[in-house]
């Protein structure tokens, strides 16, 4: 969710709602039904005016509009122009006209080219990226096998350092970067629900579920002070920004009890230093990061046999992002492997009360099924074959080709279905082939990776949990090609990322970087399936347990060697 969409040809996307409005137009043909011919009539939006990235604009439909960049262009162009640089239709009307409605910024499940204020920062970026992977495939192919010897007392120290400078970096990077039109809508949303946070959705025109607007609540609050409001676009991102360190956190704390603190502060500098993880939160400003610690938490106790407590993640989750139901079949396996009753008993529960306390606030005064309709909404917002997700549809030329037209016996949605359906059966096969909890991880990872190479309607940053996975799944199973994996999709994350952010184009084009990362991604899931039949072995998983047990470190820092089964080797093997 939560990106801007690219338009159909006709300047339409079904059953938006105005939410605010970009620059100025005064051209009659390019009034956008976004805000002028909405689904609720509704429309939202604050004045486009502070002391960050954010300035003063003028807007001609809707309510009060907010105005990137210095943009009062009466004249045509595809969407707003910042900084000299056209911004692609982006769920915007027409020609830069009004309206940014659920087709719009941070509207849906997101998609569309909008690109960023400046170019400028496209090259740095670029290059950051091209170090970080070179550095990774040197890293894990030339030094698997070798051992960090670092010293009990400097562990808190370097741990602390990586973070913190991870967390700096962003903090120093995001008031400079004015970051995707979707903070736009984040800063209306969060104006809206600080104004009366009960009435968000009689008010307002999100497309959000409930849970991310008490966040947002929050930043709103913050945001209307005078000390704070010239920093609401860094406010809006800080969310993230932290989602990243946690993420990062539980990533080491997970594998110090596995494969040493080598190996732990390596993986937690990759997910900190990840371009892939970085131009989400700190330059697009999204909100994937924070959905992305809601996943991993949920795998983490799930494996942990803490059923109820994973459950209530797994419910937020999808309060907060509709793709989250991506993760329920993973759920649902354990459940049914446990082949008791009190875990159903318990996760039902959990579900069921989470929904209600999350909901509950939002309710009042609205019809009984509003949440229902909003998730239909927001679900059939867009009805093509791949929302600038670049994926086997993507491949074969279906970016934003309506998911109705057929190819060859069935259309693109038809297709899309089965592919999930093929992807959950795959999933379940394995983890029941499997018989261990540990398997959780690896069973997210295929559901992820597959659901967003073969379903239709998929969108840029869906596959964005799949880093993170791919190091849980190494750090349960302790295969090396997890760790490949993680490398892999965090390249074509970044890529798939970054060539929707800085496309200056006004029409998606099936250009090199689609093909080449499409085509990556259809790679990596061969492989995945590969690596994951292998491992769903359970013979396969307990060798390989026994091959790298290794001692645990005792507090004096000794080793002792084949002390505990639960041990893991500090390197890893070739």
């Amino acid at each position: 969710m939560g990106a801007s969409g690219q338009r159909p040809s006709n300047g339409q996307t079904a059953g938006n709602r105005g939410a605010g409005n970009v620059g100025q137009d005064t051209r009659s043909n390019s009034t956008s039904t976004d805000t002028m011919n909405s689904s609720n009539g509704k429309s939202q939006g604050t004045t486009g005016q502070s002391a960050d990235s954010f300035t003063q604009g003028t807007s001609t439909s809707g309510d009060q509009g907010t105005t990137t960049g210095n943009d009062t262009s009466t004249s045509g162009g595809n969407g707003a122009v910042r900084d000299g640089q056209q911004r692609g239709p982006g769920g915007m009307s027409g020609n830069g006209g009004p309206g940014m409605g659920k087709g719009g910024p941070g509207s849906g499940m997101g998609g569309g080219r909008s690109g960023q204020s400046s170019s400028a920062y496209a090259t740095p970026l670029a290059i950051f990226a091209a170090l970080f992977f070179g550095t990774f495939v040197f890293i894990v192919y030339r030094f698997r096998a070798s051992v960090w010897k670092i010293g009990e007392r400097n562990r808190g120290l370097m741990l602390w350092t990586v973070l913190g400078a991870g967390f700096f970096l962003r903090m120093a990077i995001a008031p400079w970067i004015s970051g995707h039109m979707d903070l736009m809508l984040f800063r209306n949303w969060a104006t809206t629900a600080a104004d009366s946070l009960t009435g968000f959705y009689m008010n307002g025109s999100s497309d959000y579920p409930p849970f991310y607007i008490y966040i947002l609540y929050v930043i709103g609050k913050i945001g209307s002070t005078d000390a704070f409001s010239p920093y609401m676009s860094v406010l809006l991102r800080l969310p993230n920004i932290l989602a990243d360190i946690a993420t990062a956190y539980m990533l080491y704390r997970l594998a110090s009890k596995r494969v040493g603190f080598g190996i732990s502060i390596g993986l937690a500098l990759f997910y900190v230093f990840n371009p892939a993880v970085f131009i989400n939160s700190t330059f697009w400003g999204q909100v994937d990061s924070f959905f992305t610690l809601l996943i991993v938490g949920m795998v983490v106790l799930l494996v942990e046999n803490r059923v109820g407590w994973s459950t209530v993640l797994f419910t937020i989750a999808v309060l907060m992002k509709p793709q989250g139901i991506i993760y329920g079949p993973i759920l649902f396996f354990e459940l049914l492997r446990q082949r008791k009753i009190q875990p159903w008993l318990l996760a039902v529960g959990a579900a069921v009360v989470t929904t209600i306390l999350v909901v509950l606030p939002f309710s009042w005064g609205q019809e009984p099924l509003w949440l229902l309709d909003l998730y239909k909404g927001t679900v059939g917002e867009y009805p093509y074959a791949s929302v600038n997700a670049y994926n086997f549809f993507a491949l074969i030329g279906g970016n934003y080709t309506q998911d109705t037209t057929t190819l060859f016996l069935f259309s693109y949605h038809t297709w899309g279905m089965i592919g999930i359906v093929l992807v959950t059966l795959f999933t379940w096969w394995m983890y029941a082939r499997s018989g261990k909890p540990e398997f959780v991880a690896v069973a997210a990872l295929v559901q992820i990776a597959g659901v967003f190479t073969f379903a239709s309607s998929m969108h840029e940053r869906y596959l964005f949990p799949a880093a993170a996975l791919a190091v849980l799944a190494y750090l349960y199973l302790r295969d090396r090609r997890f760790l490949w994996l993680a490398g892999g999709f965090s390249l074509t994350i970044f890529l798939n990322t970054f060539d929707i952010f800085y496309s200056s184009n006004s029409r998606d084009s099936y250009g090199v970087i689609l093909c080449v990362t499409s085509l990556l991604n259809v790679l990596l899931f061969g492989y995945l399936v590969k690596v994951v039949w292998d491992c769903s072995k359970s013979a396969t998983i307990q060798a390989k347990s026994a091959e790298d047990r290794v001692a645990p470190e005792l507090a004096s820092g000794k080793h002792v060697w084949g002390a505990s089964p639960q041990g893991v080797n500090t390197t890893i093997e070739r």
